[in-house]
């Protein structure tokens, strides 16, 4: 069984370069198939991996596609309220063109399982579950005092963590948010992903849209499961809490549409802009 990983960010520096290299080069190790979207960077900056190409592994496994600021502007509508990186367009424009069998969502503040680790549960894995798996935080302090050796840290902490255990409600009714940050890394097969119709692509603002995808598995006939005993890590971040709060969430999902009262999807069959051929560069 293959696997690929979708994931992306933009060159603004709101992340550390070290903090990127750390979580693209450990997905790199651990899969088949790496699809990163360079969404929004700023022109006068450019592609985030152009910068960080010294630095990243190149071993055939990373799909680049870079989405300028002229075309994120033509898609969103020049829409304030919209983060600047509007997770849920990107993960779905890669969740269409990956081509392995199992496909994980996930983020660049992550250093992901060994791969042997990810391979043995794959193996053993249900095809007609979607996977939440419980992230372990690390501070980002712990990779700086490695001198960025995240197989060191990974190594360290495999030792020494133990799983998370998190339970989360965002409305009364919700039995879908299995853990807190559930989509820190949620897995399921391709197909899986494409019966749910990834992402809500009108859900453009922060929060609830891994909640949502959830639900939508269990609308959709799927079973939902919390993984503890496969270890991956969060790298924390400067001036954000553990919970997912942050300043840059300025505008919010309405967890009562999304979450509460969803009954089916409102994307269409061009979701992930399907229908839409765009250009990428293997690295």
């Amino acid at each position: 069984m293959t696997k690929g990983v979708v994931l992306g960010c933009r060159n603004d520096g709101y992340k550390e370069h070290e903090r990127i290299v750390a979580c693209l080069n450990s997905m790199v190790k651990t899969f088949d198939e790496v699809w990163f979207c360079d969404w929004n960077s700023p022109a006068k900056n450019g592609p985030l991996l152009w910068e960080l190409k010294n630095q990243i592994l190149h071993q055939g496994k990373i799909y680049h596609i870079v989405i300028p600021e002229n075309i994120v502007n033509i898609i969103t509508g020049n829409d304030p309220k919209i983060s600047p990186y509007a997770f849920i367009l990107a993960q779905n424009i890669l969740i269409r063109r990956c081509n392995t069998d199992w496909i994980t969502s996930t983020a660049m503040d992550i250093i992901a399982p060994k791969k042997e680790y990810l391979d043995d549960f794959i193996s053993k894995a249900n095809k007609n579950t979607f996977y939440s798996f419980s992230r372990r935080d690390i501070e980002y302090s712990e990779l700086e005092k490695r001198n960025f050796d995240w197989e060191l840290l990974r190594e360290d902490m495999d030792k020494t963590s133990e799983p998370r255990f998190f339970p989360s409600k965002v409305t009364p009714n919700d039995n879908y948010s299995l853990i807190n940050c559930c989509g820190d890394f949620q897995t399921a097969t391709k197909e899986v992903w494409l019966k749910v119709k990834g992402f809500e692509e009108q859900m453009l603002y922060a929060c609830f849209g891994d909640t949502n995808i959830q639900k939508k598995a269990v609308l959709n006939g799927f079973n939902l499961e919390a993984i503890y005993n496969v270890p991956l890590y969060h790298m924390s971040h400067r001036g954000m809490g553990n919970d997912g709060s942050s300043p840059s969430k300025q505008y919010y999902n309405d967890p009562w549409k999304w979450v509460e009262f969803f009954t089916e999807s409102e994307n269409n069959d061009n979701w992930g802009l399907a229908n839409t051929e765009i250009e990428y560069e293997i690295i």
